[in-house]
């Protein structure tokens, strides 16, 4: 998969280089933040839990190389964070005791995120995006709270291997841009995410058994954009 992307890139640019006429290839700086939630799925059985938004940067360099002038590839290699908060209930079975717990999870996926974004210029200041999104994990950030279980007066905070994120995210980005100047912009769009970001599973028994929830990513970012 990972070739057939770099194989898509590579004709995509060469493409551009050689259509892009009389009009100049322009570089760029980009920085934004992502509003991030996650789509979760429940195993049969299984109450989806209750998830809300949180804010992660968006930030790295992006160009814009002219197929003609209205039509240009427009490739983002930025770093982005991901996630979002989730509440569930479980019961934690305990010797002849099995009571019932909340937890309040926070999960930060960090993110490599290549956009070969398509752009078509409608007029001089706006431009309509499209185009797919790869993104490879570099990094995860994991809490719960407070998931204790009183066991002989003592704490124990169950959190290892709830959590398993995919290192490969792949999505959709649909968005717009306006060009406050030539070189200013500001950008907005819409990410869905297709693939699995992460499969997580409630402590049961004191054991972890198969994954309860599967998530996947979806945002929506605003960035601003400086091109040179």
């Amino acid at each position: 998969m990972k070739k057939s992307i770099l194989i898509i890139l590579i004709t995509l640019l060469t493409i551009g280089l050689n259509a892009q006429s009389l009009l100049p290839i322009k570089y760029g700086i980009k920085v934004g933040v992502n509003i991030s939630s996650l789509s979760i799925s429940a195993i049969e059985g299984v109450k989806e839990p209750i998830n809300s938004s949180q804010i992660g940067i968006a930030a790295g360099a992006c160009a814009y190389i002219p197929l003609s002038d209205k039509w240009y590839i427009n490739p983002e290699l930025l770093y982005s964070q991901k996630g979002a908060s989730f509440d569930y209930d479980f019961k934690h079975q305990y010797g002849n005791t099995n009571p019932e717990h909340n937890t309040t999870n926070q999960l930060t996926l960090s993110y490599v995120e290549l956009n070969p974004t398509i752009s078509f210029k409608a007029s001089d200041k706006l431009a309509l995006n499209f185009g797919p999104s790869i993104s490879f994990l570099i990094g995860e950030k994991y809490s719960q709270n407070p998931a204790k279980f009183n066991l002989n007066d003592s704490l124990s905070l169950i959190t290892d291997g709830l959590v398993k994120a995919a290192t490969l995210d792949i999505g959709l980005n649909l968005g717009l841009s306006y060009f406050i100047t030539e070189n200013f912009l500001v950008d907005a769009r819409v990410y869905t995410g297709f693939m699995k970001a992460s499969e997580v599973t409630q402590p049961y028994k004191g054991e972890v058994p198969d994954p309860d929830y599967t998530l996947k990513n979806k945002a929506i970012v605003f960035s601003l954009a400086y091109l040179f």
